[in-house]
Formats: structure tokens, C-alpha cells, sequence
């Protein structure tokens, strides 16, 4: 942009920053009164050289296309007035909006019955065994006997595309569900161990008892913990399955063990890798953030897929290119895209449908 000023831009360059300018344009229907085209321009001049000036406090990793659109929105017509014709794009307007996900789950009972948790009221849901199911909010709480009497009752909650929840359970481990994941678990716990199973997403804070180890299914693999907050990614649709140790520590089928905060498995059909993460990354989903480390674009458009329940196609191949930065989940859809497509994401949108370009 400082170059644009100083009329130093390359072509490519020029025509990147005009075209973001369309978009605005077309998306807050800026027009410029008849008679005032220089007053607006010397104001906006003026409005952008001190956006560009002025030292700014942000939060690191913010999303820096984002903030270059915020201050083409400060500009306001001053491009409008002074830019040339540039070439349209293949991007069409966007035309999907969507809300963001938020707490939505159903919980199935050992008797079968289904209960959709948007709809029921906070309080006491169900008795399972000498267990009172109770909800607050978008949270489950087994409260009563944390080990059982007799045979072990199974429940099972699942979130939706959009959807999230969290789970207390009966010996007081708590589970946060993203969106299209679920989890199986006995009311209370019977046995030598404390097993659950899950699929898509899950973090878990588990509350340590050396002699009833606490256990998650995953697939063929089995997570134990030795006093432990982790966080489990296996979404089908993803290339890897990602175990990432957030405190204490964990063994994956009894051999590979995690000690250090930030340490991560990776498995690849029969391939097995260790390395450290980002645990910023990796727990930003359950903190309420897209937050992204050069993420591939595929990845990024999944997530977009699950939380916004849309589906995305991608033309001709998946696009190379990496993505950095961070976003709120609670953005409306439309915004999220928009930041996307000034990230460089080339897309059109048709119903709920989503197609990414090369």
C-alpha cells in the first residue's frame, strides 16, 4: 500500500490491491457525492497516510490481510477515485453466509433414547444408574458414583458439523468436542481401567488414578494417560492422525511415550513421527480461534467445512499455498471467506457449496 501511494507498485501488485478494493467497494457501497470527488480525495489521503504512520499494538499472528482491509476501509474512496481499470478476477461475489458453529449435540442413552441438546432445557436430563445427567449451558455433567456397581452403562454424544460441547464425566475428566466428532463412554466406571472411545476431535483433562489408568480409543490405537491434558485429531477426512501431549503424560499403545508439553505423534498408514507443535495451533480450535502455522489451504478449507457446515470442492487439484494466522470463531462465515480470499484463496461460492480455484 505504501507503494501504491508512491506510485512504485509492480503490475501484479497494482492489480492485487485494486481488486480487493472492488470487493469492498461492492460489499459497503461506498459512493462519492457529485461535486466532492476532491475533498474526498485530500480526506482519505490524508486518512490512510496516518493508518500507515501511526505505530499499532496488535495481537501477534493477527490475520495481516485482515488488517490491510481494514485500512482500505479507512481509505474509502480515495482508490476509487485515483485508481485505473484493472482485469475482473475469476472470483465471483460472495454470496454463502453462513453463522458460526456453537453448542450443539446429541446425547445418546443406554436405553437407546436420543436427546438434542439444543433444545432441552439446563438442568437434570436423565438417571443413569446412580448417575444425574445435568446440563449448564453447552456442558454435560455426570454427577453421582464415579465407579459402578455393577455392569458399565454406555452413553454417547456427538456433535454435528457446526457443533461443540463439553463433557464432565463421572470421575470428573473433563472432554471438549469440536464440530463432527463424538464420544462413547460408561456412566461410571467399572474395571481396572477407565476406557472411552472417540472419533473427529476431542481435548481431555483427565483426572489422574494411577490404579484405574484412564484410556481413549482412537481407531486401532490406545491413549493412556499418566496424569494428563492432550489433545486428540482424527478426523477421517484428514491425512494424519495427530496426538498432542498439552501437560503431564501419555503413552500411545503402550510404547510411545510423550513427556514434554508441545510433543506430537504423528501417524501415516504404517508411518509413525515425533516432533514438538504448536500447542497455540493445535488447542485453538477448543480456545475459540482459527489459529494457523502455515497451514495448507486444504486443511484450512476442512476446517471451514466442519464449523460452518458447508461443503467445499476443489477444482482441478488442491492449490498449493500456506495460510498464517488467527481468526475468532464466532466470525460469521462471510468474513472468514473474505479474509481468505485477500490471504490469495481463489474461490466461488453457489448455495452452500464452496469451490476452491487453483
Amino acid at each position: 500500500m505504501q507503494r501504491y501511494l508512491a506510485g512504485e507498485c509492480t503490475p501484479e501488485e497494482k492489480v492485487l490491491l485494486e481488486g480487493w478494493w472492488d470487493e469492498l467497494q461492492a460489499e459497503f457501497k461506498w459512493e462519492v457525492p457529485a461535486g466532492e470527488e476532491s475533498e474526498v480525495h485530500d480526506r482519505m489521503l490524508s486518512r490512510i497516510r496516518a493508518e500507515l504512520e501511526e505505530p499499532k499494538v496488535i495481537r501477534p499472528r493477527i490475520w495481516y490481510a485482515a488488517a490491510a482491509a481494514v485500512v482500505l476501509i479507512a481509505a474509502g474512496s480515495w482508490f476509487w477515485l485515483s485508481r485505473t481499470p484493472v482485469q475482473p478476477t475469476p472470483d465471483t461475489p460472495i454470496a454463502i453466509e453462513a453463522p458460526p458453529g456453537g453448542d450443539h449435540a446429541i446425547l445418546t442413552l443406554a436405553n437407546g433414547k436420543s436427546v438434542v441438546l439444543d433444545s432441552a432445557a439446563n438442568g437434570t436430563l436423565a438417571i443413569q444408574g446412580k448417575d444425574r445427567i445435568v446440563k449448564q449451558g453447552g456442558q454435560l455433567d455426570y454427577q453421582g458414583a464415579s465407579k459402578a456397581d455393577g455392569p458399565e452403562l454406555f452413553n454417547n454424544l456427538a456433535t454435528p458439523r457446526g457443533g461443540q460441547y463439553k463433557l464432565v464425566l463421572a470421575d470428573g475428566t473433563k472432554v471438549w468436542l469440536d464440530a463432527e466428532s463424538s464420544i462413547t463412554y460408561p456412566t461410571a466406571f467399572a474395571g481396572k481401567t477407565r476406557q472411552v472411545s472417540i472419533t473427529g476431535q476431542a481435548y481431555f483433562e483427565v483426572v489422574h488414578n494411577a490404579n484405574m489408568p484412564f484410556e481413549v480409543k482412537v481407531g486401532e490405537k490406545i491413549v493412556k494417560d499418566i496424569g494428563t491434558a492432550f489433545n486428540i485429531d482424527a478426523y477421517t477426512d484428514e491425512p494424519t492422525l495427530k496426538i498432542t501431549l498439552a501437560s503431564g503424560a501419555i503413552a500411545v499403545d503402550g510404547k510411545t511415550e510423550l513427556n514434554k508439553p508441545g510433543r506430537q505423534v504423528e501417524y501415516k498408514g504404517g508411518e509413525q513421527q515425533l516432533h514438538d507443535a504448536d500447542l497455540n495451533a493445535v488447542l485453538a480450535w477448543k480456545n475459540g480461534l482459527f489459529y494457523l502455522t502455515s497451514a495448507d489451504i486444504g486443511t484450512v478449507m476442512r476446517q471451514v467445512s466442519r464449523w460452518y457446515d458447508v461443503d467445499v470442492q476443489f477444482e482441478n487439484g488442491m492449490p498449493a499455498g500456506h495460510i498464517t494466522g488467527e481468526v475468532p470463531r464466532n466470525t460469521m462465515l462471510s468474513t472468514v471467506l473474505q479474509v481468505l480470499r485477500t490471504s490469495g484463496v481463489h474461490f466461488t461460492t453457489e448455495g452452500k457449496t464452496i469451490r476452491v480455484m487453483p
